[in-house]
């Protein structure tokens, strides 16, 4: 698995997966400032959860930027 298959299985354009030390953490930026955030997900490996399970931390992470809109 690679960030690149969590993103794209996500397919939210305005979302990428970047590696920290010891971390991942999810960025959201759609060019509106009001609507930039990050979400960290602490695993050291893309492995140690499965596809699905990253699927839903971004997913909820979005909903959690967008709110209602």
């Amino acid at each position: 698995m690679t960030r690149n298959q969590i993103i794209n299985k996500i397919g939210n354009p305005n979302l990428n997966l970047y590696k920290g030390q010891d971390y991942f953490y999810f960025v959201y930026d759609d060019g509106n400032i009001t609507n930039y955030s990050d979400h960290s997900v602490y695993v050291s490996k893309l492995n140690h959860l499965a596809l699905d399970q990253w699927v839903e931390h971004g997913e909820s992470f979005i909903k959690e930027v967008l709110g209602d809109k």
